[in-house]
């Protein structure tokens, strides 16, 4: 791979996941199959590997999006991984093991329905929305997690994570805690993650509407820049969840989320509710693609 964004090849990253994802990549390679790592993991490379900005937690299990035609073509990947000797299936359909790392198969691409879903064969009755890898896919960033070997691995932007993270919150509720707690997260750090330069340069302007709130701003700016990597649909479905858990309502269930997750006392509530609000203003600044 080219254009290599952040080499963090000097980082202590879990061995066992260097190992994992550099087996994974020489098997996709040979196959012609692209993928990219998702999910926890790849919160913890961009913002604590690249940014040095220390996650909530921890984790050694990878979710990989791998772009596929069709089952045909996933099934190629998986039988090849297992024909290597070095990885185990899992009950679950999607997963496999590597030593003690848990990876995770997240098909999406043409393999999809007409609503972005994938439905797990034989018996096709496990649906799992993809909604949005497609895009943060486009916009990806490359890595280096290793120099000897090389080991490159895409990863998503921010952007394109917080995107993944609130629909998958959303479809999958109230399973996904901890997609709330992670787009909090990201909303929290995100102007100390590479963006603070844009606030006082190009951006100016919307750190002045926020009295120069570099958090707020942020939040905001986050918010623009999920629109800008978004399609129509998937806009139009983030625009309506945000409308959903804000405004007048008897309860706010994502904010009920990023509350627990993160321990965080009921007073933090009002402070919580207005970062989203802020989210929301900043997604529907901008016009779908």
């Amino acid at each position: 791979m080219s254009n290599i964004l952040f080499n963090i090849s000097g980082k202590k990253i879990d061995i066992s996941t260097i190992n994992a994802l550099y087996e994974v990549k020489k098997v996709a390679d040979s196959l012609g199959i692209t993928f990219f790592v998702v999910g926890a993991i790849a919160r913890d490379f961009i913002l604590e590997h690249c940014y040095n900005i220390k996650s909530p937690r921890m984790t050694v299990d990878i979710d990989l999006g791998v772009e596929v035609a069709d089952w045909v073509q996933c099934n190629k990947l998986s039988k090849a991984l297992l024909a290597t000797g070095k990885f185990l299936k899992d009950r679950d359909r999607q997963r496999f093991i590597f030593d003690d790392v848990r990876i995770d198969i997240i098909p999406f691409g043409r393999i999809t329905d007409e609503n972005k879903k994938i439905s797990w064969p034989p018996e096709h009755e496990i649906f799992m929305s993809v909604l949005g890898f497609e895009e943060a896919y486009k916009y990806s960033i490359t890595v280096r997690l290793r120099s000897t070997p090389e080991l490159d691995i895409k990863i998503p932007t921010l952007p394109g994570l917080a995107l993944m993270k609130v629909i998958s919150w959303k479809d999958e509720y109230p399973q996904r805690k901890k997609d709330a707690e992670d787009l909090l997260f990201i909303m929290d750090n995100y102007e100390a993650a590479g963006n603070e330069e844009r606030l006082y340069g190009q951006e100016l302007s919307l750190l002045e509407e926020e009295g120069f709130d570099t958090r707020l701003a942020g939040i905001r700016l986050l918010g623009r820049d999920i629109a800008k990597i978004s399609d129509s649909e998937t806009l139009e479905r983030v625009k309506k969840l945000l409308e959903s858990e804000t405004g007048d309502r008897s309860r706010y269930r994502l904010v009920e989320d990023m509350v627990r997750g993160n321990f965080m006392s009921g007073d933090k509530f009002d402070e919580i509710l207005h970062q989203v609000e802020k989210l929301k203003e900043g997604v529907s600044e901008v016009s779908p693609n």
